[in-house]
């Protein structure tokens, strides 16, 4: 498995497209929370904190994550290598786990550059105002927890496909779905019950919850969860190729 990751870390950093990549998500994270005239802007959040980070990020990641994993298995599909690769003594779970854990990896790297925020936004405090760490902690933890459920649904849509660009879009709309379509759907409904069943399908309510600093056990397991059953439908899909 970590030989797979490597093999994916020294793709992405031995040539411009992890830097461009990881390098325009920065960037575009930096001129909407500090220069542009946004809602996101931090100067006029007004509360000194990184909420506005945490609201956008998941926007910027339904196009990143797909991006950074497009060319997983449809580039190994569309080479031929693919073959080669599951002919290896690695049982599928290795090779889907390499892969995910390789890009992940790439993404951990992404989020310690933003923590140059919280730095920032230190030094703009007064003396009589704190940042709220207990808080943050949880916020980057829902954050990490949703780059798992994308992830997983973007890896395990380039098994499909054999265009890396189907594969981006395919995974986009499926991340973007997951976030914002059951929420949606609930919206709809005015029985408490079926909004409350419904709104819990999608990812947005468990990621706000946490992003507000409400620690709950069954936040956490639901993103676990849905980055089980991804992750594991990837590892059906390739012992199919297997056989």
């Amino acid at each position: 498995m970590w030989t797979i990751a490597k093999r994916e870390l020294r793709f992405y950093f031995s040539n411009i497209i992890g830097y461009l990549v990881i390098g325009s998500y920065l960037a575009i994270n930096t001129l909407l929370l500090w220069f542009f005239d946004t809602p996101y802007q931090l100067f006029s959040s007004g509360f000194g904190d990184l909420s506005p980070f945490f609201e956008i990020s998941p926007l910027l990641f339904l196009f990143l994550i797909p991006a950074l994993s497009m060319r997983s298995f449809s580039e190994e599909n569309s080479t031929g290598t693919l073959e080669l690769l599951i002919t290896k003594p690695l049982r599928s779970m290795e090779i889907f786990g390499g892969k995910f854990l390789g890009i992940a990896l790439i993404l951990i790297i992404t989020l310690l550059f933003t923590t140059i925020n919280i730095i920032a936004v230190l030094a703009l405090l007064d003396t009589k105002s704190q940042m709220d760490w207990g808080s943050l902690f949880s916020s980057y933890l829902a954050l990490i927890l949703l780059c798992s459920v994308f992830l997983s649904i973007s890896i395990f849509s380039s098994i499909f496909f054999q265009n890396q660009t189907s594969s981006f879009l395919f995974a986009s709309i499926a991340c973007f779905s997951q976030f914002f379509l059951w929420d949606f759907m609930a919206d709809s409904f005015s029985n408490p019950w079926f909004y409350k069943f419904i709104s819990d399908i999608g990812i947005q309510k468990h990621y706000l919850s946490l992003s507000r600093g409400v620690l709950k056990l069954e936040d956490i397991i639901y993103f676990i969860g849905l980055t089980i059953v991804f992750f594991t439908l990837g590892v059906e899909l390739l012992k199919k190729e297997k056989a």
